[in-house]
């Protein structure tokens, strides 16, 4: 057993050294991404907890540099996730943004579909504007083939 020992807290030193490297100052860590991630993970223990929070900062720090043209998703994505984390926030401004990316390719005959999933669903993001959009094109072209026989 004693053998192991010296072995054990070289991998503790280097463990040390790695996390206080890679990681921010706690000071500059905000309490609400702490505060959020032992709530939501403390019960699966202090290394889910940094994991939620390292998670939570790496999508804060993405978010800080996005496209201006991106700003508005970014800002309807936190006020509608912000009690689910940074990631969250990121995960759904990404949508957002390829949703707006995709709806700007559509075909023009589609327009008027696109303004009515707009007016319905815009309050919930452009990525459910998009999956309306989707549902109605395909039901279209569904009819369509009833209409053929």
């Amino acid at each position: 057993m004693r053998a192991t020992q010296p072995v054990n807290h070289l991998v503790l030193t280097v463990g040390l050294i790695i996390a206080s490297t890679a990681a921010p100052a706690f000071s500059d860590v905000p309490d609400d991404v702490i505060t959020r991630c032992r709530k939501s993970m403390g019960d699966y223990g202090s290394a889910m907890v940094k994991a939620c929070v390292d998670r939570d900062l790496a999508a804060l720090d993405a978010l800080t540099r996005y496209a201006p043209q991106d700003r508005a998703a970014v800002a309807r994505c936190e006020r509608q996730m912000a009690d689910y984390g940074w990631a969250m926030v990121k995960a759904c401004a990404d949508r957002d943004i390829e949703a707006t990316s995709a709806l700007a390719r559509y075909p023009p005959e589609h327009r008027s579909l696109v303004e009515r999933c707009q007016r319905e669903m815009g309050d919930y993001g452009v990525a459910m504007v998009k999956a309306c959009a989707d549902r109605d094109i395909e039901a279209e072209q569904e009819l369509r083939k009833y209409e053929r026989r």
